[in-house]
């Protein structure tokens, strides 16, 4: 039997960074990756030597200034949580040190890419061919698992990482997304087979876990970083022939569910189903906030596939925003 590896908060911080976590779990949110994220600063932090828990100016800057090899969205989340962190401290009482705003990470003009179903086959086959690790020893079984799921069902790899077993009903076949980006619940319901698939690693691979066990855990049974799915999959597009085109330019793991929302539409039109009434099923399906964030992938379907784009601009045109970022 595996046991859980608990993230021990040490030095100075310790037992604020365990009530901060326990007051935002209180509140409704997971907190899991941040969890691991306040450990690591509080081991960051003893190197300070502080004798009593102050955010100084010098700590804060450090800990939130870029690293090697770091992506962007990495190290904004290293800063959200340290913020947070912060305005709780300073609630307390506590001298808090405010950094300076930071920079967006994201370019605004991003244009999603979009996988063709051929590239996705070379993915799956990748994922399959994925070798054990001593250090991760079941990842060879779970990311062929998970990388079908987020393309099946169009899920963000937060949503994905942060399932729950009790969240994965495998009888129904329906999964249960909660307090997602959007801060609401939303049931998703799987096809046969990619139940078939996920039962089969339930039954296999993780026979022993609890309904409070990730479905897509880590080794010491903490959520699965969504970092390392990311470095995972870029080898996984390098070994499927994708050349991934550089910084800033994609294809990223997220394109696999602006991949997922395309296809969709484009099977739909295909069927001649009626776009205007399915795109507030798919609006619900996907968890957006609102019906023009769904309603941007009819232009990139139309742009990925001209063949549909007379259907899509008959039917869809007053729908259609105009070049605004995914």
């Amino acid at each position: 039997m595996i046991t859980i590896t608990p993230i021990i908060m040490t030095g100075v911080f310790a037992s604020l960074a365990e009530n901060f976590i326990a007051f935002k779990q209180a509140q409704g949110y997971k907190y899991f990756s941040e969890t691991k994220v306040l450990g690591r600063f509080c081991k960051f932090a003893d190197k300070y030597q502080l004798d009593k828990p102050m955010l100084t100016k010098e700590l804060v800057s450090d800990w939130i200034s870029p690293r090697d090899g770091e992506a962007p969205k990495s190290r904004m989340h290293r800063i959200t949580c340290i913020n947070q962190f912060g305005k709780y401290l300073r609630q307390m009482g506590y001298e808090v040190y405010a950094a300076p705003p930071q920079s967006r990470w994201h370019n605004g003009d991003f244009t999603p890419y979009i996988f063709t179903h051929d590239e996705i086959e070379k993915i799956f086959r990748a994922a399959n061919n994925v070798r054990s690790v001593e250090q991760f020893r079941h990842m060879h079984n779970l990311l062929p698992v998970l990388i079908r799921l987020l393309y099946g069902c169009g899920l963000r790899v937060s949503e994905a990482v942060s399932l729950l077993c009790n969240d994965v009903d495998l009888e129904r076949g329906i999964l249960t997304i909660r307090e997602a980006k959007s801060g609401r619940n939303r049931l998703i319901p799987l096809s046969e087979s990619l139940t078939e698939i996920m039962r089969k690693y339930r039954n296999d691979v993780i026979p022993w876990a609890t309904d409070y066990d990730f479905f897509f855990m880590a080794p010491d049974r903490t959520i699965l970083s969504p970092n390392t799915v990311y470095g995972r999959f870029r080898r996984i597009m390098w070994d499927g022939g994708i050349p991934y085109r550089g910084k800033g330019n994609g294809p990223r793991l997220h394109d696999v569910r602006h991949t997922f929302a395309v296809h969709t539409l484009q099977k739909w039109v295909d069927n001649g189903e009626d776009l205007t009434a399915m795109l507030p099923v798919l609006s619900a399906f996907m968890g957006h906030k609102s019906f023009r964030a769904t309603s941007q992938y009819l232009r990139l379907t139309a742009e990925v596939y001209p063949d549909v784009v007379r259907q899509v601009e008959q039917t869809c045109a007053h729908v259609i925003p105009n070049g605004e970022h995914l």
